[in-house]
């Protein structure tokens, strides 16, 4: 018997309005969700849906009333069906592990298009982690029953789409660097200035990763909503407001492969990834 449970419903008013008062955890506990556009069954594992395109994973110490802010939102409102993900151990920094680490999971194993963020992709350490994280594989196993996941965990993890997934969690060189060059790339478009940013480092450091993650942070920056509150402890949240979104428009991104190895994964990544942007910009 599993320690968490996942309870499915539809994403309407009705539903959560029913739903919303079945266990007073729902509007105080924190909790990690899943949304998507498969066909929930009440009382059975959901069905999938072949043509099943979105899906969107985050968490929240108010489930209840981010429900109903998804319902709202024209980015969120189109998606179906709602996982909420419970357990009375969990806490604020376990759920965000989890979010994190089923994101990753989700867009390595190519079936979906996931809609969420990079910049909230985390690795943070906390008490007892390595008891947490084994509850996160029955987690996976639990939504690969329900349709959510298609391939297995090793399957996902040795796959190339996993390995050049832009939603990883940066090393603090890393996020120096990025930060750095996207201080330099906005600098340079509020005074109309050309320049060049070189990333180095030795073998292994992770300057194809900086590359892949700055192309889904651009990517994700220019398409802000205005309107859209964004969490301000997220690595770059500040990039996200500003005004900087709208120094991004009409710019396109791309990324230039090399023969090689490299190439031969990255083709394999966009024949695979339906990840909007992202995918068409791989191999430009």
């Amino acid at each position: 018997m599993t320690p968490f449970d996942i309870t499915s419903f539809g994403l309407t008013s009705e539903e959560i309005t029913a739903w919303a008062p079945l266990d007073w955890r729902y509007k105080n506990w924190p909790v990690v969700y899943v949304l998507d556009n498969a066909n929930a069954v009440k009382g059975q594992p959901s069905i999938r849906n072949q043509s099943v395109s979105d899906v969107y994973v985050g968490e929240s110490l108010n489930a209840a009333a981010r429900m109903r802010q998804h319902l709202d939102s024209d980015a969120k409102k189109h998606l179906t069906t709602v996982r909420v993900i419970i357990d009375e151990t969990f806490n604020k920094s376990v759920c965000l592990d989890l979010e994190s680490y089923l994101i990753r999971m989700l867009a390595g194993d190519g079936v979906y298009q996931v809609l969420n963020r990079n910049d909230g992709i985390t690795e943070s350490e906390y008490y007892e982690r390595e008891r947490y994280r084994e509850s996160f594989e029955q987690v996976f196993e639990q939504l690969k029953n329900d349709g959510v996941f298609i391939r297995s965990i090793p399957e996902i993890e040795n796959s190339d789409l996993f390995k050049l997934s832009p939603f990883k969690a940066l090393t603090q060189d890393q996020a120096v660097a990025v930060e750095g060059i996207l201080e330099g790339l906005f600098a340079d478009l509020e005074s109309s200035a050309t320049s060049t940013s070189v990333i180095q480092g030795e073998p292994g450091t992770g300057k194809t990763v900086i590359a892949i993650y700055l192309l889904k942070l651009l990517v994700d920056i220019q398409a802000a909503p205005p309107a859209e509150e964004f969490d301000s402890d997220s690595l770059f949240a500040e990039f996200f407001v500003g005004g900087y979104p709208e120094l991004l428009a009409g710019l396109s991104f791309g990324l230039v492969v090399p023969h090689g190895r490299f190439e031969v994964a990255g083709t394999s990544v966009s024949a695979v990834d339906p990840s909007r942007q992202f995918a068409e910009t791989l191999l430009q």
